[in-house]
């Protein structure tokens, strides 16, 4: 899908009914800026109280796809999160090649994203950074990197999707894998898992059984349930 239809899947995500949440949330549609590009992005929260975290999520390649969607919504709700979701292809338009200035422009997209979140007042030891597919990457690569996230959970993450750097950054990771993933093999996974724990980086490792690369809607709120559990514990939100 080229970067129209992405903008196009995402208007119309927003417009469409949202997963039942334990609160209400706002929904704020903005721009910010990265590194001289002006980047649109969805922002979920809690209504007129201050939010107890924030978390940043970068979608999968192609489209903002509805159940991601959802995933980020439900930490505003239930949670009482700030989630900001950019469309990191403003920084640069997916070529399907990917080269080093276009993997470097998403990248810094999502650090920028974090910042501004923090700009808008969520604790900086409260803000994570989560991504699906290739987002996974961009997520966890940033984190480990330049980025202030103080954790990341990438699904559907693994080695093939793009071989990530040497960290910079010790701080926990969550990778939900699909156990029947049908485009990011176990063996890309373990081999990233095992990267980041041989450069001592706490790793948690999760699976969502039955479940392929592109999951279900009951599959999503399970990934929604390991990673709210995870980033408890690495947020010290309880």
């Amino acid at each position: 899908m080229d970067r129209r239809g992405l903008l196009i899947g995402f208007a119309g995500t927003l417009a469409g009914p949202t997963l039942a949440q334990d609160a209400p949330i706002t929904t704020e549609q903005l721009r910010f800026d990265s590194r001289g590009r002006s980047i649109r992005a969805v922002a979920f929260g809690p209504p007129e109280q201050t939010p107890s975290a924030g978390m940043v999520f970068m979608h999968g390649a192609g489209s903002i796809e509805r159940r991601q969607i959802r995933y980020a919504q439900t930490f505003a709700g239930r949670q009482g999160m700030l989630v900001l979701v950019p469309v990191y292809t403003d920084a640069g338009a997916d070529d399907a090649v990917r080269r080093a200035p276009l993997m470097n422009a998403w990248r810094d997209c999502a650090i920028d994203a974090v910042e501004y979140l923090i700009g808008r007042g969520v604790d900086p030891d409260r803000v994570a950074i989560s991504g699906c597919s290739l987002g996974s990457y961009i997520a966890v690569d940033s984190a480990l990197g330049a980025g202030r996230a103080r954790a990341a959970v990438g699904i559907v993450p693994g080695w093939d999707v793009y071989p990530p750097r040497p960290p910079r950054r010790r701080i926990p990771v969550l990778l939900v894998r699909a156990a029947s993933d049908d485009h990011v093999t176990p063996a890309s996974t373990d081999r990233l898992a095992r990267f980041l724990r041989e450069a001592d980086i706490p790793v948690r490792d999760a699976r969502i059984a039955n479940a392929e690369h592109l999951m279900t809607d009951d599959q999503w709120a399970e990934a929604q349930r390991l990673t709210a559990d995870f980033l408890t514990d690495a947020l010290d939100l309880s």
